[in-house]
C-alpha cells in the first residue's frame, strides 16, 4: 500500500514537472488562440478588433487580403513569426522578432483592446488540457 502511495505521488510529481505535458497544452491553445488574431480579428474579449478606414481596405482588397475587419495581415509577416516562445522554463506566446511584437503593442494601442492576451475559453482550454493530460500521464 506504501509502495502504491509512492507510486502514484512520484507519477504526480514527474507529470508536473513534464515539459512535454506544458507544451502538448501550449500548442493546443495556440491553435486556437493565433486563428483568433489574425483570421477572425477577434480581440480577447471576443469583440472585433476593428475596422480598416476606407482607404486602407481598398489596398487591402486590391492584394486579395480582407479588407473588412482588423486582422493584422497584409505581409503575413505578423502571424508566420507569433508562435510559442521559450525562455528556459518559461513559455509564453510572442514573436521572435521585436518589431512585429512592437507592431502588436501599436495595434493594441491603437484600437484600445487586449488583443494578444488570453481569452476565457482559451484560458478553459489550456487548463482543461493540462488537466487531461495530466491525467493521462498518472
Amino acid at each position: 500500500m506504501a509502495n502504491d502511495l509512492l507510486n502514484i505521488v512520484t507519477k504526480v510529481n514527474n507529470a508536473i514537472r513534464s515539459d512535454k505535458i506544458r507544451r502538448i497544452a501550449l500548442t493546443t491553445l495556440l491553435a486556437v488562440h493565433k486563428p483568433r488574431i489574425f483570421d477572425k480579428g477577434l480581440a480577447a474579449d471576443g469583440s472585433q478588433i476593428g475596422t480598416y478606414s476606407k482607404k486602407y481596405g481598398e489596398k487591402k482588397k486590391l492584394l486579395g487580403r480582407n479588407p473588412g475587419y482588423v486582422n493584422l495581415r497584409l505581409s503575413d509577416q505578423m502571424s508566420g513569426d507569433y508562435g510559442l516562445i521559450v525562455s528556459g522554463n518559461e513559455y509564453g506566446f510572442g514573436f521572435q522578432n521585436s518589431f512585429n511584437a512592437d507592431k502588436m503593442g501599436w495595434n493594441t494601442d491603437r484600437y484600445g483592446k487586449e488583443i494578444a492576451a488570453l481569452s476565457d475559453p482559451e484560458l478553459k482550454l489550456f487548463a482543461d488540457v493540462l488537466l487531461s493530460e495530466l491525467n493521462l500521464a498518472i
